[in-house]
């Protein structure tokens, strides 16, 4: 078993209120979840209108397979987000479980 995380800092271009920022984030959550069969939260940055911080973790019985469907997920973040950047993106691939 691989498990697959990923920490990915977000700067939102748009400026808007915080109940503006967080329809988008559940938006991006929800979507790559589900396109993706991987798991996303926000995990920083809560109360921040310009910065948002998600969590990705993946599972897979191939280290490369991990790897590619969390690498699917970042991009999907960055392309499917007009109004956000992606300042910060770390990864890790953890295995021999």
């Amino acid at each position: 078993m691989n498990v697959a995380v990923a920490k990915v800092r977000l700067r939102l271009t748009a400026g808007g209120s915080l109940k503006d920022k967080r329809r988008a984030v559940k938006s991006v959550v929800k979507r790559a979840g589900d396109r993706f069969g991987v798991s996303v939260a926000e995990v920083d940055e809560q109360d921040s209108r310009r910065f948002a911080v998600l969590g990705i973790a993946g599972v897979s019985g191939s280290a490369r397979q991990a790897e590619r469907t969390l690498d699917a997920a970042v991009r999907f973040i960055e392309d499917d987000r007009r109004d956000a950047e992606i300042v910060v993106c770390e990864k890790e691939i953890i295995g021999g479980f």
